[in-house]
């Protein structure tokens, strides 16, 4: 049983009257746009097409060419219907700024926080008109009165109205998202949708404050089967209703702060390298805890990964650190996916958080750099595994590309043995060098470059430089990535001391099905070389 699980109804009140103490988006709603002129639609458009598009796409309808791989789906703009907004009708544009901004949790969307003020304004001001919204009147904000302290008294009555009012039907009798109604649910474009698991904290997409709540029951969540409950309830039943599912969770974790940018610092240290993840050198080097958001949603998520870095002047490493309760390392049947981290850069030199490319994967005018460790191609190293491993008694025949019957199929050999019954010649993926067919690991890190979704491609044989190793202990991987800071290849990102460039992260959990697109990831960070 998870420790957070023991606190008491003391413990819990405590911490829903901190969050009553919460104001929404205070700092937020004191701000005012500037004037949606030619120059700032303009602006707006541009910063829409290079850090938006590839999600929600390029008119605005939720069908970027990053859309089949998200779930939920990105928003329809043009519909004019919002999730988040603190009004009845349409979001104020300090509801689009505070989303821009900070992202929604436990989606795919994520905050812009790193890019001028002035920058995020000119977006609110495109969506605006992408939504038809330009020129409209500001709406009314819903007013939020003062919340009356919790008490068990309170969430008694919050949990007569769960029921009373159907909640259970999708949210589940305990609030997990597992009611009845929960797999049949759809929002307006007939995408399918899941209800909120109210015990998972911090995830709530209109903020997990007892203020945030109340305003979600009162004007519901735009588009979706999550109604408004302000025609049958009053303020103090609302309340009620906001602290009880607010103790579902039954932690004192807080809603989780607005995202903000993080500069990773890879200080020099002379001397050799510590290459094994658990080498006590790496207790010296700064750590930094990276924010990753999925792109598929799910109960269980990797939302957050350590990472440290130090150089020598000739080599950079990376020590990437998660929690994981199951390794998964087979990747030879159908039904078989892999543990995975991947680390990405742009090729460019000179990127900055407002100049660097999509983080999801570049773009066709800036191409990035991956470097990808997988949990199989480690698990190669120690024996390369092929399907007779997996079913050791299976019937075969000889093929011209067998030299000899190896003794691998019988699961006897040494690790190296089975090699050399084979003939490169007759299997055309080792012999063209394809990474994925060659039996001979010399890394667990694949070296890659990408130009947007969908154009993923292997560095050749010869460029393939990054080395790394990778240890599962505890429920937690620890993987370690190592290249020299200049290679020969034009297709690598060249690293210098003293030098800043962009860095963004991705992480694959192999018993929840993750591959491909299907994956956390964060968006992009700055790494600092020290000199």
């Amino acid at each position: 049983m998870h420790a957070h699980r023991s606190w008491s109804l003391a413990g819990i009140l405590a911490f829903l009257l901190l969050g009553a103490m919460g104001v929404w988006n205070a700092r937020l709603l004191g701000q005012t746009p500037g004037p949606a002129d030619p120059a700032t639609l303009e602006r707006g458009q541009t910063l829409y097409a290079s850090k938006c598009a590839v999600c929600h796409g390029p008119e605005g309808k939720g069908d970027g060419p990053a859309a089949f791989v998200l779930f939920p789906r990105p928003r329809d703009f043009t519909s004019g219907k919002f999730k988040i907004r603190s009004t009845m009708t349409v979001p104020t544009d300090a509801d689009l700024f505070r989303v821009i901004s900070q992202g929604i949790p436990g989606t795919s969307m994520p905050g812009w926080s790193h890019l001028p003020e002035a920058d995020r304004w000119a977006l609110v001001a495109y969506v605006k008109k992408l939504a038809g919204l330009l020129g409209q009147p500001p709406p009314e904000i819903v007013p939020i009165p003062e919340p009356p302290p919790p008490s068990p008294e309170r969430i008694a009555l919050g949990k007569k109205l769960f029921t009373e009012l159907g909640c259970d039907r999708c949210h589940g009798p305990q609030g997990r998202g597992d009611g009845p109604s929960a797999m049949s649910l759809k929002d307006e474009w007939g995408h399918p949708i899941v209800p909120y698991d109210f015990t998972i904290p911090g995830r709530m997409k209109g903020g997990s404050t007892v203020r945030d709540v109340y305003r979600t029951l009162w004007v519901g969540i735009g588009g979706t089967p999550m109604p408004s409950f302000a025609p049958l309830l009053d303020p103090d039943k609302t309340w009620a209703l906001a602290y009880y599912v607010l103790s579902l969770a039954q932690t004192a974790e807080a809603a989780q702060p607005a995202e903000e940018t993080s500069t990773i610092e890879a200080p020099y240290r002379a001397g050799r390298l510590p290459q094994d993840p658990l080498d006590r050198a790496w207790s010296q080097i700064p750590a930094v805890r990276v924010r990753l958001r999925p792109l598929w949603d799910r109960k269980e998520l990797i939302e957050t990964l350590t990472v440290r870095a130090v150089h020598n002047g000739q080599e950079i490493a990376f020590l990437l650190e998660w929690d994981d309760p199951i390794q998964d390392q087979a990747f030879l049947r159908p039904q078989d996916f892999r543990d995975a981290v991947a680390v990405q850069f742009p090729v460019r030199n000179g990127e900055t958080l407002e100049t660097a490319p999509s983080f999801t994967m570049g773009d066709a005018q800036d191409v990035v750099n991956i470097w990808h460790w997988k949990a199989d191609w480690e698990a190669d190293l120690r024996k390369f595994a092929d399907v007779s491993d997996v079913y050791p008694h299976m019937a075969w025949d000889d093929y011209p590309f067998q030299k000899a019957v190896p003794v691998a199929s019988r699961g006897d050999r040494p690790a190296q043995a089975p090699l050399t019954a084979f003939d490169p010649t007759s299997l055309p993926g080792w012999k063209v060098g394809n990474t994925f067919s060659n039996p001979r690991r010399t890394s667990p890190v694949e070296d890659l470059n990408a130009a947007g979704l969908g154009t993923l491609t292997p560095q050749p044989p010869e460029d393939q430089d990054v080395g790394g190793r990778g240890l599962w202990q505890d429920g937690r991987w620890h993987v370690v990535m190592v290249r020299r800071l200049q290679t020969r290849s034009d297709r690598d990102v060249q690293l210098r001391p003293g030098e800043t460039v962009p860095v963004a992260f991705a992480v694959w959990d192999g018993a929840h099905g993750d591959r491909d697109g299907q994956k956390s990831v964060s968006t992009w960070y700055l790494l600092r070389l020290g000199r």
